[in-house]
């Protein structure tokens, strides 16, 4: 299914410059389309496009009456009521748009399959996965709608595999859903955030190796080909499977300690065993520990940037929506923390221990 996208905005020069510069030849064709518009065909039932990036704030259009999230929100009652098809949604603002008419309401999160930073879209590279992102989550759709493809055919697993890597609250959640959008949701969780899946970053980060330095890094990566996901867009998703590559260093490298157990020169000191050419991480300023295996939370949030923490000397972080447990737990760098001290999220005895720890040190 290869119709056009739509762009709903309140700005429609901004909202036809961001459509021309994402549509993709036929991979992906976007089109802007005004709130009123798209809530007229909404309620008439005559709106069935491949799928909608929603601005978060559509009052500067002259009548307009819903937010971007109410929006959304009435296109899933209606997907709901098979009124329209299943088909993504999207949040597509500024990010001060979004700061200003959301704030820390988790209330608008699970309407949206993805979100996507208008003020992130400064470079080709940041375009271009962008664009992966929403063929991505079409495929998706494609799979459970067309195919009626289930969970192991979509992953790309035997039975075997998914016990060994899987999670049986994930399949409970994939089950429970009696709509595309609902069995879409977990499948684009898993995706998108670190759990039983990580992309090429966060292995990098577990491996304890400088992804941007080393030259050995693709041979590497062809060692641990074996554990990459292989399921629908897969093309669009570069991920592997968690739990395989800590299978992987048990079976290959070490076998009675866990991947995590180890710092970075250990690692490194395997590693370099099997592949030559690579370059340690190092741990950011800010970042305590020498045993990296999650990410900044508010570094990602704020800037986009990937800062690896050690879970034993970072900050945990309160999620703003409940989170399932086949999703890795949330973390900020001590640094961050302390910078942004004020953000309810973070867990002030976590926040007072380190900063004990670190005074003792």
């Amino acid at each position: 299914m290869t119709g056009d996208w739509l762009l709903i905005d309140d700005s429609p020069e901004e909202a036809a410059s961001f459509a021309t510069g994402l549509s993709k030849d036929d991979a992906l064709k976007i089109a802007p389309m005004g709130a009123q518009e798209a809530a007229v065909a909404i309620n008439a039932g005559n709106f069935s496009p491949s799928g909608v990036l929603m601005d978060v704030d559509l009052s500067n259009e002259k009548g307009s009456q819903q937010s971007g999230p109410g929006m959304a929100q009435d296109i899933r009652v209606a997907q709901q009521k098979r009124a329209v098809p299943g088909f993504p949604i999207v949040r597509f603002s500024l990010r001060d748009k979004v700061l200003e008419n959301i704030g820390h309401d988790s209330s608008s999160d699970d309407i949206f399959d993805l979100k996507i930073e208008k003020d992130g879209l400064s470079t080709p590279e940041a375009q271009s996965a962008a664009q992966a992102k929403l063929i991505g989550v079409r495929q998706l759709y494609d799979a459970l709608i067309d195919e009626g493809a289930g969970l192991l055919q979509i992953l790309g697993l035997a039975e075997d595999q998914w016990c060994q890597w899987g999670s049986t609250a994930f399949q409970s959640d994939f089950d429970f859903g009696d709509r595309v959008h609902l069995k879409a949701g977990p499948l684009v969780r898993m995706l998108i955030h670190p759990g039983l899946l990580i992309d090429e970053d966060m292995l990098a980060v577990r491996l304890g190796v400088d992804l941007h330095n080393s030259k050995g890094w693709k041979t590497l990566a062809g060692e641990l080909e074996p554990y990459t996901y292989r399921g629908v867009s897969s093309e669009c998703f570069p991920r592997w499977w968690a739990r395989g590559i800590e299978d992987w260093w048990q079976e290959k490298v070490v076998a009675d300690v866990p991947l995590a157990g180890f710092t970075i020169a250990q690692r490194m000191e395997h590693l370099t065993a099997i592949v030559t050419d690579l370059v340690p991480l190092q741990m950011p300023k800010g970042s305590l520990g020498d045993r990296p295996w999650r990410y900044c939370l508010l570094s990602k949030e704020a800037q986009q940037q990937l800062v690896p923490i050690d879970p034993a000397r970072a900050v945990k972080v309160k999620p703003r929506s409940n989170m399932p447990p086949w999703l890795d737990p949330l973390y900020a760098a001590l640094g961050v923390a302390l910078q942004n001290r004020e953000d309810p999220r973070l867990d002030k005895e976590d926040l007072k221990r380190l900063q004990i720890y670190l005074r003792e040190a």
